[in-house]
């Protein structure tokens, strides 16, 4: 096993995380601090990727040895999450703001915002559920927008999960969407003018009469454009849904909320 494989211990993690960990009780004085190893990674992952994040290459760019960073951060993994909970700070929700619709979008498009500017983030494997300082702030924050909804701990959390999950995924679409250049060697116009042609050529009336119809209604006008915007429209388009689905759903259960 790889030293930058070295098994994780998810407490330690959790320790590590939060910075309660113990202070060596024997030995010279640390002469680095944690938060410069996660810096220096983060910094690595800003101009390369996170594949060019390792514990040897932290260490190079530093000026210690890779043995010597694991005094700081126990494995990879840790180094990843660490980053991952450092990537940006969690902006307090603004006060001017009311009602649990304004509260979530504001959630949804600060949390976009973080992935624009990291966008590395998003290749990180979730390895648990939010763990860190921010993480949980960020988490506690999209809670106490829903609390006044009347809906139970539990559809709070599940909804929280679905819009996170759909601003990550559109995160990941559009970060893969403005890197295919770098992936490909190819424009990205390029690639948007053959799917243009594939809807044009390909797609027929008798074997896909609905996909056929909406080309022929320019329902895929702009759709082979790039977008000046990092997530754009669609982005809005698609949370104003899950919105209004979160919406229906405290509707619904209003009548069973209710004293009797």
């Amino acid at each position: 096993m790889g030293t930058d494989q070295r098994q994780a211990d998810p407490n330690r993690t959790l320790e590590l995380l939060w910075d309660v960990q113990a202070p060596p009780t024997r030995g010279p004085k640390p002469a680095l601090s944690l938060r410069q190893v996660v810096d220096t990674g983060i910094a690595i992952a800003d101009a390369e990727g996170v594949a060019a994040v390792s514990m040897r290459r932290v260490a190079d760019e530093l000026g210690y040895t890779t043995m010597s960073l694991y005094r700081y951060v126990p494995s990879k993994t840790d180094l990843l999450d660490l980053m991952v909970e450092h990537a940006a700070e969690v902006p307090d929700l603004p006060p001017e703001l009311t009602g649990w619709r304004d509260k979530l979008r504001w959630w949804a498009n600060d949390t976009a915002e973080i992935y624009r500017r990291r966008r590395w983030a998003l290749d990180v494997p979730l390895n648990t559920p939010p763990m860190g300082p921010n993480q949980v702030k960020r988490m506690e924050q999209g809670l106490s927008a829903l609390d006044e909804t009347g809906l139970s701990g539990g559809e709070m959390l599940g909804i929280l999960v679905v819009l996170s999950g759909y601003v990550r995924g559109h995160a990941q679409l559009a970060t893969a969407l403005a890197d295919v250049e770098q992936r490909t060697g190819t424009p990205q116009e390029a690639w948007d003018q053959a799917y243009g042609r594939m809807l044009t050529t390909f797609v027929n009336a008798d074997d896909h009469p609905t996909l056929a119809r909406i080309v022929a209604e320019d329902g895929f006008e702009g759709y082979a454009e790039p977008d000046d915007e990092w997530l754009g429209d669609d982005f809005t388009f698609g949370l104003e849904l899950v919105l209004d689905g979160i919406d229906r759903y405290v509707e619904r259960r209003r009548p069973a909320m209710s004293p009797e």
